[in-house]
């Protein structure tokens, strides 16, 4: 049954990737002076991605003085909604305007239709990267989208500190609101859960199988571990491991207040160092993200940890003794804020405009 509930999805991911890279831009008219176009193939629910985005295009938009239009590809009877709940500043425009001052894409399902576009209506164009997004997709036609979308751009704004781009790129720091993401007082909270794994198994990259493997090893070495996994309300049907079922968390804040007790928080990402092990260990939660021969600048001292199974449930266990464990985290964490990968979120508007003029 598990398998077949997992060749059904695979078989709908598909027909939905087939869908998305066969899309006609809806064009409408002109644009009015001074308009920022920002074009998003789906609004989906729950997206960080999402939430970082609007932060970008909102603070890029104020910056250069533009209107914000939202072109939505796919649209939902939910992006109204969504939109007002990421707090894009703008309004959504159920055709793609032409001759907009500046072309923002924010997936690279856009690398061969808004160059069509633009080679009628020629534009500025900038691309928001958040991943190597040929690394979802090894070997399949959307490698070919993905790698294309590197070659079009006039500029990158990256969403990370770590990427490595062709020509001009503005380097954002990952933005953490303090408000949600930061550590108890003192004997405030007991962390209660030993390891708390992200296992979403809807996201690939976030290699939901190794997890439940992980944390098997784990269980067979030390079967009072105290586990949880969050983030899918997949996670209880389709996984047989003895742990405790978190699933979606309804809020960011109830987010922050699972990794406060958290003692070691586990992510797996194959496509960028994502933002999760600096949440983690904002909240004193230490991070561990097993490093999967990715390329060598997702690798980030403190954060990475390389090694089979075995070893990684044998680096896990052994941080496990460690009394301190919540104080090295917040260290940690305030290390990266020094380097300036990290940023607070109130600083991140003033980080972006700082990286823009650069380019």
């Amino acid at each position: 049954m598990l398998n077949l509930l997992k060749n059904l999805y695979i078989a709908a991911d598909y027909k939905r990737s087939a869908a998305s890279l066969n899309h006609t831009l809806r064009v409408g008219g002109s644009a009015t002076a001074g308009t920022m176009v920002v074009l998003v193939y789906r609004l989906e629910p729950r997206s960080g991605g999402l939430r970082n985005v609007a932060r970008i295009v909102n603070a890029l938009a104020t910056h250069l003085g533009k209107s914000i239009q939202l072109y939505i590809q796919n649209p939902q009877k939910t992006d109204a909604a969504l939109t007002k709940e990421y707090g894009f500043k703008a309004n959504i425009a159920s055709s793609l305007p032409t001759a907009a001052d500046l072309y923002v894409t924010t997936s690279f399902i856009f690398s061969l239709s808004l160059p069509d576009l633009l080679a009628t209506f020629p534009s500025r164009w900038n691309h928001i990267i958040q991943d190597y997004d040929e690394l979802f997709f090894p070997i399949s036609t959307r490698y070919y989208h993905a790698a294309k979308v590197k070659v079009g751009p006039e500029a990158f704004i990256a969403s990370g500190k770590w990427m490595k781009l062709p020509g001009r790129t503005a380097y954002l720091p990952f933005p953490v609101d303090p408000a949600i993401y930061h550590a108890s007082p003192a004997s405030a909270v007991e962390r209660d859960i030993d390891v708390l794994f992200f296992h979403k198994p809807e996201l690939p990259r976030r290699c939901a199988l190794v997890c439940e493997q992980l944390a098997e090893t784990l269980l067979a070495a030390r079967p009072g571990l105290r586990i949880a996994f969050y983030g899918s309300t997949l996670s209880r049907r389709l996984t047989k491991a003895r742990v405790e079922h978190l699933g979606a968390l309804p809020s960011l804040e109830a987010l922050g207040d699972v990794y406060r007790r958290s003692r070691i928080g586990v992510s797996f990402n194959l496509t960028n160092p994502s933002l999760i092990p600096f949440e983690h260990m904002a909240c004193g939660c230490m991070p561990v993200s097993p490093y999967v021969e990715s390329p060598a600048e997702f690798h980030l001292p403190g954060i990475h940890v390389d090694g089979t199974l075995s070893q990684l449930s044998q680096h896990i266990l052994a941080r496990l003794q460690d009394v301190d464990l919540e104080t090295q985290a917040l260290s940690l964490y305030g290390s990266y804020l020094d380097q300036g990968y990290l940023c607070l979120k109130e600083d991140f508007g003033r980080a972006v405009v700082e990286a823009i003029e650069t380019l």
